[in-house]
């Protein structure tokens, strides 16, 4: 017996069936979860269909709507104003990387690194960006992979200049904004990895005593850093005297840190009907392939069992040091969207700086457990519906970020479940943070609805930005 349903997505009339051939073809174990993401078509993921914030690429009369999230507030205000700009998805993400090396340094820096998941609603085509800091030098010290990693996203997603996207950061290291409330959270909680005789330790740290929320406190060092890196370009921080100083400092070979280059590939991706939910592609243990057996593992279980599948497969135990990280997502005008990583590796990195710089050695990182980005794409239209980052507070053991994540998407994919939700019921034991947006198109006019959402245990933000349609 064959049954046949039809659903509109996207304005796009299409024909689902499921009988006992579809049956035949699922996986072993599979086959309800395969079906019922057949049935829906577009996929509930996104959860989060939330009334209120409203798009889409056919009705020309509404507002274009984007979306910017970042774990430090300074950070998402700056890829807001990016977009605002004129800016796409790469060059906000861009600049709120750049942003977090000054506000966030305790998860962010310009020794450290990450890895970036890119949708390019043009070209329909998925992207990993991997810059992850690997260790390379004496006790696990690596090389800065960020530059380079953040030059590679704005180059495959950006259309700004590279002096555009570095200059709010320079801005921010000469003139503070003010000490955040999440930076702040990390000097009480991490301060003491600082060295003493560390800038960063002698800026925020002076007398021991971690500043008030809203301190003004510059970084000069670190600015004359940025400073180079705008006038020079990105090569400055692996050629010519900075490097050499940077390779002394950290004691690597000025030849590996000249070679280095951010490797770029596919996605690793889990079919969902007319979209696919892309994860990226490296080779460290809680990632890539790791993180789509995980999601395969629990996506048959019934709801309250899924969270404890995860944590098996992946070997998350919610108990003891990990990598921290930071996260941020874009979804631009264009619906292209791009969602990082980052990390220091440890809290604070190794806690030395390098001396003249005001960048902190970081950690190299031998696990993904720091954090996992992720999209939801339709590939067929060109359309992001979703993005989400899941990351490790740096105290909440193995493989934190990447359940994070997993433990979010899962029942905004299989079972509808609303982002505010997710983001609001997630318990207070449970390992790690996650940020995401979430959108849902309607299968009657095209319209898309999306809601975006920061972890309450983070002081991350998230922001919509509105802007009029170019005709």
């Amino acid at each position: 017996m064959m049954a046949t349903t039809e659903t509109s997505l996207l304005g796009l009339r299409t024909v689902t069936t499921s009988g006992s051939d579809e049956r035949a073809s699922a996986r072993p174990g599979a086959a309800s979860s395969l079906l019922m993401w057949r049935r829906v078509g577009a996929l509930a993921i996104a959860a989060s269909l939330l009334t209120g914030c409203v798009n889409t690429k056919f009705k020309t009369d509404a507002l274009v709507q984007s979306f910017v999230i970042a774990d430090e507030p300074r950070a998402a205000s700056i890829g807001r104003d990016v977009l605002n700009q004129g800016g796409r998805a790469g060059d906000a993400a861009v600049a709120m990387a750049l942003a977090m090396t000054v506000t966030l340094p305790s998860r962010v820096g310009l020794a450290g690194g990450g890895v970036c998941v890119l949708f390019d609603a043009a070209k329909k085509e998925a992207r990993t960006v991997d810059f992850l800091p690997r260790p390379a030098g004496p006790n696990g010290v690596t090389l800065p992979t960020l530059p380079r990693g953040l030059y590679a996203v704005q180059a495959l997603a950006g259309v700004q200049r590279w002096e555009q996207v570095i200059s709010p950061a320079e801005q921010l290291a000469q003139f503070s904004p003010g000490v955040s409330r999440a930076f702040a959270q990390d000097l009480a909680a991490f301060g003491n990895r600082l060295t003493a005789d560390s800038e960063i330790r002698k800026h925020f740290l002076a007398g021991g005593a971690v500043p008030a929320v809203g301190a003004t406190i510059n970084q000069p060092e670190l600015s004359g850093t940025l400073s180079v890196l705008r006038r020079n370009g990105v090569g400055a921080f692996y050629t010519g005297p900075l490097a050499t100083t940077l390779a002394q400092g950290l004691g690597v070979d000025p030849a590996a840190l000249r070679a280095y280059q951010p490797r770029v590939t596919g996605t690793r991706s889990v079919p969902l009907g007319l979209v696919s939910l892309h994860l990226a592609d490296t080779d460290l243990p809680e990632s890539g392939a790791a993180l789509v057996q995980a999601w395969n593992a629990a996506a048959d279980l019934p709801p309250a069992q899924r969270a404890a599948r995860v944590a098996s497969a992946l070997g998350a135990t919610g108990q003891g040091a990990s990598a921290a990280g930071a996260g941020l997502m874009v979804i631009d005008r264009d619906e292209n969207g791009v969602a990082c990583a980052l990390t220091q590796g440890a809290p604070f990195g190794t806690g030395r700086t390098i001396a003249g710089t005001g960048v902190l050695a970081a950690q190299g990182v031998e696990r993904g457990g720091f954090g996992t980005p992720a999209l939801v794409a339709n590939a067929i239209v060109g359309r992001t519906l979703f993005a989400g980052v899941g990351v490790a507070n740096g105290d909440d053991g193995p493989a934190a970020g990447p359940l994070a994540l997993l433990t979010a998407a899962l029942p905004a994919a299989l079972d509808g479940v609303k982002g505010d939700v997710l983001l609001n019921t997630r318990p207070a034991s449970a390992p790690g943070r996650v940020n995401l947006v979430a959108c849902q198109v309607s299968n009657e006019d095209g319209i898309r609805y999306c809601q975006p959402g920061t972890d309450s245990r983070g002081h991350g933000l998230a922001v919509l930005v509105e802007s009029v349609r170019e005709r």
